[in-house]
């Protein structure tokens, strides 16, 4: 995933995950992917791309639900 620095991000709660999404769990992910999800859950706006290590656009990560990273 290839975006610059103060790019937004969707990170969508959803109810289905697409049969091409690599879905990850949020306990896969790096310390600053987890703090990244955990603020967009807490209502953050979704931003700052550097903390998305190890995410891709398309990914859905299992979190307190499902959130598809867009």
């Amino acid at each position: 995933m290839t975006r610059t620095v103060g790019t937004e991000y969707e990170v969508n709660r959803t109810n289905s995950v697409p049969e091409s999404a690599r879905v990850r769990h949020f306990d896969e992910l790096d310390d600053a992917a987890q703090e990244y999800l955990v603020h967009v859950e807490a209502g953050a706006s979704p931003r700052d791309p550097t903390t998305l290590s190890g995410l891709d656009e398309g990914d859905v990560v299992v979190f307190t639900d499902y959130y598809h990273i867009q």
